[in-house]
């Protein structure tokens, strides 16, 4: 009975110890005007409704098998290089000639999302919340893909893992200046990569505030950025910037992401933030980075034709056109972004 109650008074000090030391790291997270979070979640921000009859009404696309199926009925009788090549080679070195099978788009008129272009347009969609101008191709362009669509979707449940198992992709912010994480009319952030592990639970899937994280300062010289922000009711607004190339290896392909004219908006605390990064996603890179990623095999598991989509990509491309065809080149998006307090030393 002895050794019984010695066993619950060392479970209820060790309780209070980590309660105590959590209280701690929380409210110290903001040292001498600084405060670094690491990104743990990154997606595509896809607005999904339970039975998608609001925003797909015509239901999903075809994948590379179905659409196999229906170009080829009696393939058996034909060639290897008329038939499966064929439509390898359009996937890797896709052109610009109409479908041969109807895209289906999303229809409906809300997304997450910002306001990228400080115009309000009958095109643009409506935020949740209700603000008008909302700036989102890349979804009009995925949200009726299942593969894209959480919680099965196969590029929504590998590419955001590859997040947080990939040392590759360990971007990180530093919020310096900073006098308040309430109010504070000017911020500066530093983006740059991590190069450690995360700090996560006995299960390793939870990751856990208050670890560290070294700055790579050699590789990831080129992924620095900074920019300027403000926050308003613990809400980090920053300014665009030109550029941000985001590292994003998935399945242990290194790739990256272009996106141009970047912003951050993100709710913070002193142990995590959330919120949206947005911007124009370079239509070419970004398709580069999925088919580099996924073979065909990987694809056809969430029913993504990389023929139909590129063309979609570039039939809803609204931003930095090209200066001699005119064309545009990139396609406004933003992407759903969670992220837990780190100390960041330099």
């Amino acid at each position: 009975m002895g050794n019984f109650k010695r066993l619950l008074t060392l479970v209820a000090v060790a309780a209070a110890t980590s309660m105590t030391s959590s209280s701690l790291t929380a409210a110290s997270s903001l040292r001498d005007g600084t405060i670094g979070y690491v990104i743990t979640d990154l997606f595509w921000s896809v607005y999904q409704t339970e039975d998608a009859k609001q925003e797909c009404p015509r239901g999903f696309n075809d994948g590379p098998r179905e659409q196999f199926a229906k170009l080829y009925p009696n393939y058996k009788d034909m060639s290897v290089e008329e038939t499966q090549l064929r439509q390898e080679i359009q996937t890797w070195h896709p052109t610009t000639e109409p479908d041969e099978f109807e895209f289906l788009a999303v229809e409906g008129d809300l997304s997450w999302g910002l306001n990228l272009d400080g115009k309000t347009a009958p095109n643009d969609f409506t935020h949740p919340d209700g603000t008008p101008g909302v700036d989102n191709e890349v979804y009009r362009s995925v949200g009726c893909i299942i593969g894209f669509r959480g919680p099965d979707g196969v590029e929504y449940i590998f590419q955001n893992k590859a997040i947080v198992d990939e040392r590759y992709n360990r971007m990180m912010i530093e919020l310096s200046d900073v006098d308040s994480l309430e109010n504070d009319d000017s911020v500066t952030i530093t983006m740059s990569r991590g190069m450690d592990r995360l700090l996560t639970d006995a299960t390793g899937a939870q990751v856990m505030a208050g670890g560290t994280q070294r700055v790579d300062t050699r590789w990831g010289k080129s992924l620095i950025r900074q920019m300027q922000g403000s926050i308003k009711d613990s809400v980090l607004t920053t300014e665009p910037i030109d550029d941000l190339i985001i590292p994003w290896m998935n399945l242990g392909v290194p790739s990256i992401h272009l996106i141009r004219d970047m912003r951050l908006q993100l709710t913070l605390t002193q142990d995590s933030a959330s919120g949206v990064l947005a911007g124009y996603a370079d239509v070419d890179t970004w398709y580069k980075q999925l088919i580099r990623n996924d073979s065909t095999h990987h694809l056809s598991n969430g029913q993504i034709s990389g023929i139909s989509l590129y063309k979609a990509l570039r039939k809803f491309a609204d931003a930095y056109p090209n200066p001699e065809s005119g064309e545009n080149t990139a396609i406004s998006t933003s992407l759903d972004v969670k992220l837990t307090q780190v100390f960041i030393t330099h």
